[in-house]
């Protein structure tokens, strides 16, 4: 089951209408108030993320359901997609990149700001998001999916993994300043302590983000 996708751009067109599609679709499969609340919450950081992308670009948001594959459980898991792309030529998005570090003198902060930047960097340069491979956990050539639910990610050149990101900073926090930092702001996001798993998937041209959740009715 999944929703209608609603063309969306970072100059707030169709912003407005996924929330209220985010909101339909949480009564549509019988979220109680929570979780209701908890879907909304993931909808509006995804798309605020989206606000903050510098530059134009074209994306479609869409819900999706799967209910549990236990059939005496009502549970079922919600996967938020974000598909955005960009048409730029490679003198295009070399210009684009060197605007953009002039004007980006100060590390990203939190996690859906370090999300935002490779948001950016997979759209404007592959060569470019490629350096965030260290510093923000993202592996070259990570085929890993989120099983059926994102079966596209598959196609990806790499994907950054919010869990496997969690597990990398929790492993060398101790003792470690900038691992420290990076795990108090994980503490006090929204989205890392709401969402089961956050991904993004970087092809040519485009990048997949998909946030999920798993729900109890």
């Amino acid at each position: 089951m999944q929703t209608e996708k609603i063309e969306i751009d970072n100059s707030g067109q169709g912003i407005t209408r996924a929330l209220e599609e985010a909101e339909r679709f949480a009564a549509s499969i019988k979220l109680d108030k929570k979780g209701s609340f908890h879907l909304r919450l993931l909808a509006e950081e995804a798309l605020g993320m989206v606000r903050a992308v510098v530059g134009e670009f074209k994306a479609v948001f869409w819900l999706e359901w799967r209910d549990s594959i236990f059939s005496w459980s009502n549970n079922g898991t919600c996967a938020l997609h974000i598909d955005a792309s960009v048409d730029l030529s490679y003198p295009g998005k070399r210009e684009f990149l060197s605007l953009s570090t002039e004007g980006r003198n100060s590390a990203p902060r939190g996690i859906m700001e370090k999300i935002r930047e490779l948001v950016e960097a997979g759209l404007y340069g592959l060569e470019e998001s490629l350096k965030f491979q260290t510093e923000y956990g993202a592996g070259i050539l990570d085929y890993g999916t989120l099983g059926m639910m994102d079966g596209g990610m598959s196609q990806a050149f790499y994907s950054w993994s919010m869990q496997k990101y969690k597990e990398s900073v929790a492993g060398t926090k101790t003792g470690d300043k900038v691992a420290a930092e990076a795990w108090d702001e994980l503490e006090k996001s929204v989205i890392a302590n709401i969402a089961d798993e956050v991904r993004v998937g970087v092809r040519r041209g485009s990048v997949e983000l998909v946030i999920v959740k798993e729900f109890e009715r």
